[in-house]
């Protein structure tokens, strides 16, 4: 016989578990109704109103004492991760009660820094003050691969890196990407740009393996031209000090962007649909600890947008 699901769970209760393992192991009902504080007639009913719920036999009586069949063996297991799931719930509750407490380590790209995050987490750190930070900037990959290895609790990335199946994510943000140009280059006075008027130009190229340069070389091949990186710079301040002294032009977030040295350089908006990007939240799949949930919660609940849904 097979038990409907919906009967399983109004029937079964916590109580007659417990019962259940108790004698699993003092292999005694007698013993178990002694340290439960109930009468051995009831600690045998609770057992065999679960045999009867799921129709299997769960215990052997026999000279050595009582001891679980097979198949109460694979039910203590069970009732073993039930009761540690309950009391990691009644931890987690817990710790909300008294106030969410831990440490969260955090993994982003720096735009997202430099734009809105840092903000963000202060704010979070005024509303659960007993919650540590331990903040690291890194390129998109970098940030998903810590998320994905457990060297991060929660990352901010920006698309389009592969994710792969053990993390989830969020919506979060956008940001968008800007031409960043010296201030007399013919092209600073324009509303927008197209970012094939720029592949004439000399580019000075930004961390090799960012989610920037792979997105431009993505778009430069779909335009079937070259990406001409005339410079490469390891930091977007280098790459922006490089452009005010006229050796190319550069792409960054707009939130880098915006520190330039104003009157040296000028960013203007790339009209190319692909510059508008999206930010996301990823974390590893599964139950999460309070102090991981309540920053998950905290970002993403800053989201004006009602449909952010998820992604898998």
């Amino acid at each position: 016989m097979v038990t409907p699901l919906k009967k399983t769970i109004t029937k079964l209760d916590l109580l007659s578990l417990r019962l259940f393992l108790t004698v699993c192991e003092e292999k005694s009902i007698g013993r178990a109704a002694e340290r439960e504080s109930i009468t051995p007639s009831a600690v045998t009913k609770r057992i065999q109103d679960l045999e009867y719920l799921f129709d299997v036999k769960l215990l052997y009586r026999g000279a050595k004492g009582t001891i679980p069949t097979p198949v109460g063996e694979a039910l203590a297991d069970h009732a073993r991760s039930i009761f540690a799931l309950v009391d990691g719930m009644r931890t987690d509750l817990s710790e909300f009660a008294q106030g969410a407490k831990g440490h969260v380590r955090i993994s982003a790209v720096p735009s997202a820094l430099v734009g809105f995050l840092a903000v963000e987490l202060r704010d979070f750190t005024e509303t659960y003050p007993r919650i540590d930070l331990d903040i690291r900037e890194q390129m998109s990959s970098e940030v998903v691969h810590a998320v994905a290895t457990g060297t991060a609790d929660i990352g901010i990335y920006a698309t389009p890196p592969e994710i792969p199946g053990e993390v989830e994510t969020y919506a979060y943000k956008h940001d968008e990407l800007v031409a960043v140009l010296p201030a007399d280059h013919p092209l600073a006075a324009r509303a927008s740009i197209a970012f094939q008027d720029l592949l004439s130009a000399d580019i000075v190229g930004v961390s090799e393996n960012s989610s920037v340069m792979s997105q431009l070389r993505r778009a430069a091949a779909e335009l079937n031209q070259h990406l001409n990186l005339r410079y490469q710079a390891h930091s977007n301040e280098v790459a922006r000090e490089l452009v005010a002294a006229g050796f190319g032009v550069t792409v960054l977030p707009r939130g880098l962007a915006a520190s330039a040295r104003s009157g040296r350089i000028v960013s203007v908006p790339l009209s190319d649909a692909w510059a508008r990007r999206e930010m996301r939240v990823c974390v590893r799949r599964g139950a999460l600890p309070a102090q991981t949930r309540a920053m998950v919660e905290f970002l993403i609940g800053n989201v004006p947008d009602p449909k952010r849904g998820r992604q898998a």
